[in-house]
């Protein structure tokens, strides 16, 4: 005859042995998904780099998002990446997503030079809106000029010459080809003219009128 502990004793072994099946299933379930993105049919097939601008180019920013060409998919990290490729000066926003199966793409919208700055020892490089460093040395056509004490690494900001970015931003484009270039002085901004001839602009919030 089967006694009550013995039954007892059974239905215990049966419940560790029903609990022990379902530990290794949920095991080699995770293994098998764990397993599956590291397969060759979900690594990194392609990185594509759409860009608003026409500065960067495509193949720095491959290079400098850390992407390798064949590694697990799963590996990127978004984030990761969206903060190295933010670390070239020329990019205000990045967006970084994983495309299922293979494919990881990029958005990037440039900064935009508002100025050609050139400093005390003759340095020439591009300054955005927020006095970010753009590039240097460079140039580009049809933007003003200001002189600064000294051309920073790209990426870096200047301080201090926000009056400066204020009068090259209130420049008329038909005033432009005239004006040589728009320097600080204790008093406010001059601008050096074509011609060797200096107009004061003085301090001000808008120097658009100074410049009609």
């Amino acid at each position: 005859m089967t006694s009550d502990a013995d039954v007892e004793a059974a239905a215990s072994g049966a419940r560790r042995l029903w609990w022990a099946w379902t530990l290794l299933a949920c095991v080699v379930i995770l293994a098998g998904a764990y397993a599956s993105t590291r397969t060759e049919l979900l690594d990194v097939d392609e990185v594509l780099v759409d860009i608003a601008g026409d500065h960067l180019d495509p193949a720095l920013v491959v290079a400098v998002s850390g992407i390798s060409a064949g590694s697990p998919l799963s590996s990127v990290s978004p984030d990761a990446v969206a903060r190295r490729v933010a670390s070239l000066a020329w990019v205000a926003e990045v967006a970084v997503e994983r495309d299922w199966p293979g494919t990881v793409r990029v958005w990037i919208v440039e900064r935009e030079a508002i100025v050609n700055a050139v400093d005390l020892e003759g340095r020439r490089g591009l300054l955005d809106r927020a006095g970010t460093i753009l590039e240097v040395p460079a140039t580009e056509a049809g933007l003003p000029t200001v002189r600064v004490d000294r051309l920073g690494v790209p990426g870096t900001r200047m301080t201090g010459i926000d009056p400066l970015l204020d009068a090259a931003s209130a420049v008329p484009p038909d005033l432009r080809a005239w004006i040589v270039a728009l320097v600080p002085t204790g008093n406010g901004i001059r601008a050096e003219l074509v011609g060797g001839v200096d107009a004061e602009l003085g301090l001000g919030d808008d120097y658009r009128d100074e410049l009609r």
